[in-house]
């Protein structure tokens, strides 16, 4: 029997990998999860009910912390990884790494186009690596994928599991107020994210306080819950949540990464990024251009969105046919490296 170890190591992870875990389990594969000791992840692995161990964690931003974390982590997922025969993986270096070096094939998916530094470290290694079509195969070879390798769907990762999702009914009990948008703060440690780059977070709280509009805060870091001090309109949950809920009861969604905008999008909630990179990623750049995602990093700006926004009817049979060809893609290349 095969057994397949998923490495998960960001937040947005959980909802993701539960598609294939439930697909999988249907066809008696065993799984395990590794899941890295960052901010909500050991809590959210916990609520999946799948065997996992916490191993490894973040050693915060700075090249010097980055390469001494690489080391140590790599030497903590080759030494505490339970014995499988393939990784899965939403580019998690370490267990890339420990597969390589324990002789495990591996499959990495990334929505991700401008992460040159952590491409370079794990690209070389995958045996497959699955994309939307968004991305540009040559720019993935230029970061270290080989050609041969790169499959590509159409869709965005967030149709995966935003196929199977259905509200909480019990979320909004859990909440002092019954409108409100949430926020979520920029990944500001990410290699690929200026050191100069600051957060517009307090300038989003008081222009938001102005409209009296209450706001749902997600913080990413420990320090971010500092720009919450003082507001009355603000709520920060004591115990991490499901994202996705937050983004379907939500009036809008602002954040400083992709993923929770992607999500909302996807759901017809309004979605706002205030990314700080340069660039932003292919994905993020096809829903600006579609007008599913509003970009900008002037709060002013963000909050008239949000007032003159609505939700929009998603007909998710989209996101059915995008999940279902990702496993049936997934499967294939699981028959591939282990027959």
């Amino acid at each position: 029997m095969t057994t397949i170890c998923y490495g998960i190591k960001n937040s947005h992870e959980p909802n993701l990998f539960r598609s294939f875990l439930a697909h999988f389990s249907d066809l008696d594969f065993e799984q395990h999860i590794v899941a890295l000791n960052y901010i909500e992840v050991p809590e959210l692995v916990k609520k999946m009910n799948v065997p996992y161990k916490v191993v490894g964690r973040h050693y915060g931003k700075g090249k010097l912390r980055k390469a001494f974390g690489l080391v140590m982590n790599d030497l903590n997922y080759i030494l505490n990884t339970s014995e499988f025969d393939i990784s899965i993986t939403h580019g998690n270096t370490y267990l890339i790494h420990a597969s390589k070096m324990l002789g495990k094939p591996t499959i990495a998916f990334t929505d991700n186009d401008i992460n040159y530094v952590n491409h370079k470290l794990y690209f070389p290694f995958v045996d497959f690596l699955i994309t939307p079509n968004q991305l540009s195969i040559s720019r993935l070879v230029k970061h270290g994928a080989k050609k041969d390798n790169i499959i590509q769907y159409d869709g965005f990762k967030e149709d995966i599991y935003i196929a199977d999702y259905n509200p909480d009914p019990e979320f909004m009990s859990t909440l002092p107020f019954d409108d409100f948008v949430t926020v979520r703060a920029e990944a500001l440690q990410n290699l690929y994210i200026s050191g100069r780059s600051r957060s517009i977070v307090p300038q989003l709280f008081k222009s938001l306080r102005s409209k009296n509009i209450n706001v749902l805060f997600l913080p990413r870091y420990a320090s971010d819950r500092l720009y919450a001090r003082g507001y009355s309109n603000i709520f920060m949950p004591p115990k991490p949540i499901n994202g996705l809920d937050a983004c379907y009861y939500s009036r809008a969604v602002l954040t400083g990464a992709g993923t929770f905008a992607r999500e909302a999008a996807c759901m017809g909630t309004p979605a706002v990024s205030f990314f700080p990179g340069k660039e932003l990623l292919g994905v993020d750049q096809d829903m600006v251009s579609q007008g599913l995602i509003f970009h900008s990093r002037n709060s002013e700006e963000i909050v008239n969105y949000v007032i003159g926004s609505k939700r929009i009817k998603v007909d998710l049979t989209r996101s059915k046919k995008v999940k279902q060809s990702v496993l049936a893609i997934t499967q294939r290349c699981i028959n591939e490296l282990t027959t």
